[in-house]
């Protein structure tokens, strides 16, 4: 391992000490607290370099570091070639890439590059150049930020031997007071992401303007590091509690400085106290949790010189807004293609849209009790939840006019008082036809719907005559109606031609008289 450095504050009170009060080097050693040794060293350095004391005023600490510790000219070390700092900082981003992989590759490329104990100490004063953060100011009331602990906490079954499951620990922490929040949950999945939001709020008794969570996905749709996209709930939970979401940088901890902190207390105070007991049911744990969080809360902290609870009530509380006098009701969203029966499916159940937006995409809000159908933003239709699968909830207003119609004229109460407006005779065929239990309630409409029709194609007078006919000798068949209705209108044709046919009078023509 190379030997360390001194820094260059260090250095510059060596030198001022030696050539500008001119003291020994063993009272330098005494008065820096630095080797002796260590002292000689680099006053030898120094002298060689013809540093004297007070240094030229323009000089700074990278050219007096170059004076002091030159580069060798040996020729084993000068042609070594410096690696890419960059390149290995972002590879070791990769899994399973350690900075020792990294050194074999690049002693691989150069066999006469630098071994590895330099390596790392020279990546390892590379990287804390680079690992520079800016110090986060956050007012009372502005942010709360929000996470899952990583470590979960197991569910078992009710004889308390065999795990159900592994319950997730949901964290959340103002950002002005550091008042903490924790629940478990039974997974990470958008209902029991936004049940957890729900509860911290009625926690704090309050919303902050902004709510920072990570890139999960169970609520931002696309990360992206200066818009990203939340999906449809999450924007909607927090436009009814009137604040925003704005997730953090991928990759960027830092970002939420202050719930990684939250979810280590969290992991020391809490889930480590619990290690040894079991739990039947997420709801058992969480009353195990409350207590302990309560006492995390009120735990007195030399940071704040307070509670984080006394802290809260002092700058925090009356900074939130107020919660709204409605909870969030969880809905879900999706998207769907009309199809051509104007209809869209949610959990095997059909739903009708209007008519005019089939083919079309529409979003559909999915509650517990309501079906909401949007398009353009806009809301077309609306329907009490059903969930019984493979059937059908269709508004009348929904369909075309034809097909009302259809619907209209297919029931046996409208046939049947379209029949009692045509006569009596045909009113009891009808009634007659539905009470043939031979036949299907399907097949009886359409032959009911069938007769009546006659009356367009012959005239409600012959209908009723040949109906007259068809009860006298027991039928109701359509093609024993459309039978008599022929014969009837023959028959009343072919009279009406013979009394408008005139036999002309002649000597050759006996007449009908001649025959009686």
């Amino acid at each position: 391992m190379p030997k360390q450095r001194l820094g260059m504050r260090e250095i510059k009170e060596i030198l001022r000490l030696r050539y500008g009060l001119k003291r020994s080097q063993q009272d330098i050693a005494n008065a820096t607290n630095i080797a002796r040794s260590t002292v000689k060293d680099y006053l030898s350095r120094a002298k060689v370099a013809g540093i004297t004391w007070p240094l030229a005023e323009d000089m700074d600490n990278e050219q007096l570091n170059m004076l002091l510790f030159p580069p060798r000219v040996d020729g084993k070390n000068i042609q070594r070639p410096i690696p890419e700092w960059q390149y290995i900082n972002t590879e070791l981003k990769r899994k399973s890439v350690t900075l020792y992989i990294l050194w074999e590759e690049y002693k691989q490329a150069n066999p006469n590059g630098y071994q590895y104990s330099w390596f790392a100490s020279m990546y390892r004063d590379w990287a804390k150049e680079k690992d520079v953060w800016m110090p986060q100011q956050h007012k009372a009331g502005e942010k709360a930020f929000v996470d899952y602990s990583g470590l979960k906490i197991a569910i078992y079954e009710t004889n308390l031997q065999s795990i159900a499951f592994e319950a997730e620990v949901f964290v959340g922490v103002l950002g002005g007071s550091d008042l903490i929040y924790c629940e478990a949950s039974r997974t990470q999945q958008l209902s029991d992401w936004i049940s957890s939001h729900q509860r911290m709020l009625n926690y704090y008794q309050g919303v902050p303007e902004i709510i920072v969570p990570d890139n999960l996905r169970s609520g931002v749709t696309k990360s992206s590091r200066y818009e990203p996209l939340c999906n449809a709930t999450y924007d909607e939970f927090a436009h009814h509690y009137n604040c925003v979401v704005m997730p953090t940088r991928t990759y960027s901890p830092k970002d939420k400085a202050k719930v990684e902190k939250a979810v280590q207390l969290v992991q020391q105070r809490i889930i480590a106290s619990l290690r040894h007991e079991r739990f039947a049911s997420v709801a058992q744990l969480n009353e195990k949790i409350d207590g302990l969080l309560d006492a995390l809360n009120h735990r007195h902290s030399k940071a704040f010189g307070c509670s984080r609870w006394e802290l809260f009530n002092q700058i925090e509380r009356d900074a939130l807004q107020a919660l709204p006098e409605i909870d969030y009701e969880l809905a879900t969203w999706e998207k769907q293609r009309v199809n051509g029966g104007y209809h869209v499916c949610v959990k095997q159940h059909h739903y009708s849209v209007p008519y005019q937006y089939v083919r079309k995409v529409i979003e559909i809000r999915i509650t517990e009790n309501a079906i909401e159908l949007f398009h353009d933003s806009c809301r077309i239709a609306c329907h009490l939840r059903d969930d019984t699968p493979r059937t059908y909830t269709t508004l009348d207003t929904h369909r075309p006019e034809s097909h009302r119609q259809h619907e209209l004229w297919q029931s046996a109460e409208r046939l049947q008082s379209w029949a009692q407006s045509i006569g009596p005779q045909t009113q009891q065929l009808i009634m007659r036809l539905f009470t043939d239990s031979s036949r299907h309630l399907h097949q009886k409409e359409r032959s009911a719907l069938g007769i009546l029709r006659l009356s367009h194609a012959y005239s409600e007078s012959l209908l009723e005559s040949a109906c007259e006919k068809a009860c006298a000798i027991g039928t109701w068949r359509y093609d024993s109606i459309v039978s008599l209705l022929k014969r009837q209108h023959f028959s009343i044709t072919q009279v009406a031609s013979d009394q408008s046919h005139k036999t002309p009078d002649h000597d050759n023509v006996r007449g009908p008289n001649y025959y009686h």
